[in-house]
């Protein structure tokens, strides 16, 4: 099973139902789970989770094609808004991906996402 960490950046008042859309877009792919990072208890006095928390989403897979259907859907989710910026982890490797990035490396961006679990 391959799992992949995404952290979405941003404005902070953006990024919670920004992280929660694509939550809902990776649910429709063939994916095991999309869930929230699991963070610690709220610090005291605070108003709820910690930034990190809503705005990473770890992912678990097992077939290399709906790794790349991954790297598509982030791809296009990234060009429909040019503030966007989603940090791909997965294990040592990472990928930044801007809406600049997704427009000039396509390439790239298919590489990364283009391999066998287990890679």
């Amino acid at each position: 099973m391959t799992t992949v960490s995404l952290t979405l950046h941003g404005d902070p008042e953006d990024v919670d139902s920004q992280a929660r859309q694509l939550r809902t877009e990776l649910l429709d792919l063939d994916v095991d789970s999309a869930d929230f990072a699991a963070g610690g208890p709220a610090p005291e006095l605070s108003k709820g989770a910690d930034a990190d928390t809503v705005s990473t989403i770890i992912v678990a897979l097992t077939t290399s094609p709906v790794l790349v259907q991954l790297g598509r859907v982030l791809r296009d989710w990234v060009r429909r808004d040019e503030r966007r910026k989603i940090e791909v982890r997965d294990g040592d490797r990472s990928i930044v991906l801007t809406n600049t990035t997704a427009e000039d490396n396509s390439a790239a961006i298919e590489a990364f996402f283009r391999r066998e679990p287990g890679d």
